[in-house]
């Protein structure tokens, strides 16, 4: 199963998801394309609608210039959106919460998975994978064939791979997870 496909599939139990699990996903995928401080930011969004840029810092624990940049990323996604609010002759730069936009992302993300688990599945199904029973790493049966069923590293024989069927079914299930919840993201309206 792939890391994308694990990390949705824990946050999937037999009830329903609610709008608290689908910001826990759209957290966690954010936070791995632009690192924890990004959820941080994001969790503060989403408790208070928006933030304002002069007080970044004392709001979230963020530097400044680290926030800025984690905006620009969002920004540049539509999760959140800049804003100006004039208070007494000032200029006050807030950045608010495109809920939408965000759902989007993650759906966006969530097909981009499955995507990428339909191809691994369909190599899993069409090619024969060899293993090496010292180092553990898989070889094609095309490069499998080259070093004449033996791995580059140890030199070991390799035997092909029993579990096929297991991974397949593996696959499917991941897959069958991140549609039900690319509908329940699709479902969702703000």
């Amino acid at each position: 199963m792939t890391r994308s496909a694990e990390r949705e599939s824990y946050m999937i139990g037999s009830s329903d998801l609610d709008e608290n699990d689908l910001l826990k996903i759209a957290k966690t995928i954010i936070a791995r394309i632009y690192g924890k401080s990004s959820n941080d930011l994001l969790s503060y969004l989403i408790e208070n609608g928006y933030i304002a840029e002069e007080t970044l810092s004392q709001d979230t624990g963020i530097k400044s210039n680290e926030g800025r940049k984690i905006l620009q990323y969002l920004s540049d996604e539509a999760i959140v959106v800049p804003d100006k609010v004039r208070i007494d002759g000032s200029v006050l730069h807030v950045w608010r919460l495109n809920k939408s936009a965000l759902l989007a992302f993650v759906a966006k993300k969530l097909k981009k998975t499955k995507e990428k688990l339909e191809l691994r599945m369909k190599y899993e199904a069409e090619n024969t994978v060899y293993e090496c029973p010292q180092c553990k790493r898989t070889y094609t049966l095309e490069v499998a064939f080259v070093n004449d069923f033996h791995c580059q590293y140890d030199g070991s024989l390799l035997i092909e791979e029993t579990n096929k069927d297991i991974r397949i079914k593996t696959l499917k299930e991941a897959i069958e997870r991140v549609e039900y919840l690319v509908k329940r993201v699709e479902q969702t309206r703000y």
